[in-house]
């Protein structure tokens, strides 16, 4: 009896000092606030890039991107069909769909099946590609997802996950331009371009427009940025994220201190109709954008704080590159959406690859605040030294990795969080002996 209670104690042990070492990663002391680190960065609040120079730089940046931000405004009207197959295998490849072989990921709690598998890959109709394709125009109806495979449901790599959909591209805003190219075989999904990702998106979460209309949700030239974490437009209607976009009517507020915009409704044959709402001037838009600013940057990211890591921007969250896209959209500067495009196009960008741990410590403490930490597979945002001349980080975490007597234990976290640079992977290696380039604008 008293090795069993003995044992029983142990396992109580373990599993108490599990959830404080989980527990444990997380500042939650005034480091975990904004007013700390703005306060701490007076210069901070100088504009590193203006209004004016924007543009170039969103230039620069989409050239640098490999194609991963498109050009919507030059789009062609007609494409062909390489053109066409071109897309649809880049997608497949993204997942690592264009292999014969099934992988192993489950849908609905069973192994996936060759038969899913292949009829996923076949509704592309890869093999079926017109010679040529008038391209249609059409924006999101609300906030919706883009997959890699023309398939509503979940591939996942364990038996019971819910949250890690290895079909899941990303999520798109509400009032998104869309190229359309071409329908899936069943017709329930469309292939299309947006801004930042190419992929499949159920053909009823789209409206579709003449150009003109579509044009200027394309370009917009009066509009109001979202600068909350999340924000629905109007009231109860359209789910937003950091950095969305929502159209003018008017340039100046109305004489009842509320902004007059306007959203595309359906019509019964599910084309455009816009539609004219008023919405509050309150703290959760901004028209045009923030000030490019360091300041601004922190500011920014604080305002995700504790809410939930979304793999792809599942669970109305985001991952970790879209929580730094959203953050530099709001002060007009656009990111691509993957981790490894963020991390060419950063206009100053240092390697760290080749150092030992005090060199890289020397170059992030001298990092600008909010300049980005890339990590193979992930990405952080820089927020400057503590008063212990700590460097510290705010970044969206899936999971991280403690050891017991070399025996690792998986933390999933799945939030957006504060953390110093300690915290390891399942190689029991340091985040910051893993990070590859310190980058800023």
């Amino acid at each position: 009896m008293e090795k069993k209670i003995l044992a029983l104690l142990g396992v109580i042990f373990m599993l108490f000092t599990a959830t404080a070492q989980a527990a444990g990663i997380a500042i939650e002391d005034n480091r975990a606030t904004a007013d700390y680190w703005v306060g701490k960065n007076k210069p901070g609040e100088a504009v590193f890039v203006s209004t004016n120079d924007l543009d170039m730089l969103n230039l620069q940046i989409m050239q640098k991107s490999a194609n991963t931000i498109v050009d919507l405004a030059k789009y062609p009207d007609k494409v062909y069909t390489q053109w066409i197959k071109n897309k649809i295998t880049a997608t497949l490849t993204i997942g690592g769909y264009q292999n014969a072989e099934v992988p192993k990921l489950f849908k609905g709690g069973a192994a996936l099946t060759e038969y899913s598998y292949n009829h996923a890959k076949q509704n592309c109709g890869l093999e079926e590609v017109p010679a040529a394709s008038e391209v249609r125009y059409a924006l999101t109806v609300n906030r919706t997802n883009l997959r890699l495979l023309p398939e509503a449901d979940g591939w996942f790599t364990e038996k019971d996950d819910k949250h890690y959909d290895q079909l899941q591209a990303t999520v798109l805003d509400p009032c998104e331009p869309l190229a359309v190219l071409i329908d899936s075989k069943d017709k329930q999904f469309v292939l299309v371009d947006s801004r930042y990702y190419t992929g499949w998106i159920k053909t009823s979460d789209i409206a579709f427009t003449e150009k003109q209309t579509w044009l200027k949700y394309v370009d917009p030239q009066n509009y109001l940025t979202v600068i909350a974490s999340r924000k629905t437009i109007p009231q109860g209607k359209a789910y937003y994220q950091m950095g969305g976009k929502v159209l003018l009517r008017a340039n100046d507020l109305q004489k009842d201190g509320s902004w007059a915009i306007s959203m595309p409704t359906l019509d019964a044959n599910g084309t455009i109709i816009e539609q004219g709402y008023n919405i509050p001037n309150d703290k959760g838009v901004v028209k045009g954008a923030l000030a490019c600013s360091e300041n601004n940057l922190i500011r920014q990211a604080f305002r995700f704080l504790g809410e939930d890591y979304g793999w792809g921007g599942l669970d109305k969250g985001v991952d970790c590159s879209s929580f730094v896209q959203d953050v530099y959209r709001s002060v007009g500067i656009e990111l691509p959406r993957d981790t490894k495009r963020q991390e060419k196009v950063m206009t100053h960008s240092i390697s760290v690859q080749n150092m030992n741990h005090a060199q890289r410590l020397e170059i992030i403490k001298k990092a600008k605040p909010g300049a980005l930490l890339f990590v193979p597979g992930h990405v952080m945002m820089y927020l400057g030294n503590d008063a212990n001349g700590e460097p510290l980080a705010i970044h969206a975490l899936s999971s991280y990795y403690t050891f017991d007597n070399n025996q690792a234990a998986k933390n999933y976290i799945r939030k957006i969080l504060v953390t110093d640079l300690h915290f390891k992977n399942k190689d029991n290696v340091e985040i910051i002996d893993r990070i590859t380039s310190v980058g800023n604008f």
